[in-house]
């Protein structure tokens, strides 16, 4: 194959003037052919023109092997006697025949991949194509982030409790305020658990409790937690004696720290233990109010005050030659008991018989000159049953 440079010693060998304009022209055909013939990367050549008839003819054989496989799956449908369900008023076989013979996204590259081919320009649109890509890529990305984060929002776990302190059996209640969750799941730390949307419990025990609320959106959970304090229910219960117009009251088993007491005819009082004198008999309400500061109770009981058939009495002070004993019908006592305490109440003297009374001693030795107090319980033989309670004076000569 010639040279260019032969071309142009052949041409011009001969010549002395300027060549005509004819002869450059066929100088050029040449040299496009000899261009067309000789590889070049950046010229159209045989070369492309080659790799382009490959590919085409790849394509062409794929379109031409579906069409063949579809028409044999027709002919086999037809010979079965088999029609094939119809899809928007078309036989399925023949909606698959126009699918198939659509152009899909692989041919239209190999397209692309020729006009690049035989493009002078092919380096820089290549890497325009993949600059373009890159940003598709990059909006994909961050398309994908917006919509993981919009996917998962924001989710909280809270909840309001009714109450956070009560008498037991106390029963509360938890409203549930939390947002953008799947599930929930209650522990009350009273070995009771829910997965109800509100909790509601009943701690039959007094104690501090921790109430645990936990909230699942997917794979992420939260957790919060509130406390509540449960008292011990006090009980009020009267202990009374009567004697007369008098009443001795006691409260009992209260477990409280605050007695209020009304005794029914407009007279009140405070303590654990009272006494009171009515103006007149009758039947009155004994109420008593016990608290621990947080849970109250109340009791009333209906104190009854009359004359007595038979009664007793005792004296108020003491000597060394009179001892403490009960005065009046004695004799028809069923049942007795007598209690000698000092002020601060404790207890020096006890009796269950009313001949047997109290000379002053404690352990052998008299006691100190002062007020101490007596308490007794009596019931007659024929039912009736007093109470008497006061002072006695000790005086020793």
């Amino acid at each position: 194959m010639s040279t260019t440079e032969d071309l142009f010693k052949d041409s011009f060998s001969g010549f002395e003037k300027e060549p005509s304009e004819k002869l450059w022209q066929n100088i050029e055909k040449r040299l496009a052919w000899q261009r067309f013939w000789k590889f070049d990367f950046k010229t159209f050549n045989v070369w492309y023109l080659a790799v382009a008839g490959v590919i085409l003819s790849g394509t062409v054989y794929n379109v031409y092997e579906t069409q063949k496989n579809t028409e044999t799956t027709q002919q086999t449908a037809a010979d079965n006697n088999v029609r094939t369900p119809k899809i928007n008023g078309q036989f399925l076989a023949d909606t698959e025949q126009i699918i198939l013979l659509e152009p899909d996204k692989t041919q239209e590259e190999k397209i692309k991949l020729i006009q690049q081919l035989i493009s002078p320009d092919t380096t820089v649109m290549s890497e325009k194509a993949n600059e373009d890509l890159r940003q598709k890529s990059d909006t994909k990305t961050a398309s994908r982030t917006e919509n993981k984060e919009i996917e998962i929002p924001e989710f909280s776990a809270v909840f309001k409790t009714s109450d956070t302190a009560g008498c037991a059996p106390f029963t509360a209640t938890f409203l549930n305020l939390s947002k953008n969750t799947e599930y929930c799941y209650w522990n009350f730390g009273n070995g009771d658990v829910s997965y109800d949307n509100d909790g509601k419990t009943t701690f039959l025990k007094p104690g501090r409790y921790v109430v645990t609320l936990k909230t699942v959106n997917g794979t992420f959970s939260k957790i919060f937690t509130d406390t509540v304090t449960v008292y011990p229910q006090p009980k009020a219960q009267i202990a009374y004696v009567v004697s007369s117009k008098t009443v001795l009251a006691e409260a009992r088993d209260s477990k409280a720290s605050t007695f209020s007491w009304n005794f029914g005819d407009g007279n009140k009082s405070v303590g654990e233990k009272v006494m009171h004198t009515y103006n007149s008999f009758g039947t009155y309400p004994l109420n008593l109010i016990v608290s621990n500061n947080i849970c109250v109770d109340t009791v009333t009981a209906a104190l009854k005050l009359s004359p007595q058939e038979y009664s007793i009495n005792f004296p108020n002070a003491l000597s060394n030659e009179i001892p403490f004993l009960p005065k009046g019908d004695i004799d028809d006592i069923s049942r007795y008991s007598l209690k000698i305490m000092t002020r601060n109440r404790k207890e020096i003297f006890t009796s269950t018989d009313p001949l047997k009374g109290w000379d002053g001693y404690y352990k052998g030795e008299k006691v100190p000159k002062g007020v101490y107090i007596y308490i007794c319980q009596y019931e007659f033989f024929n039912g009736e049953r007093g109470n008497l309670t006061g002072n006695i004076t000790v005086m020793w000569e």
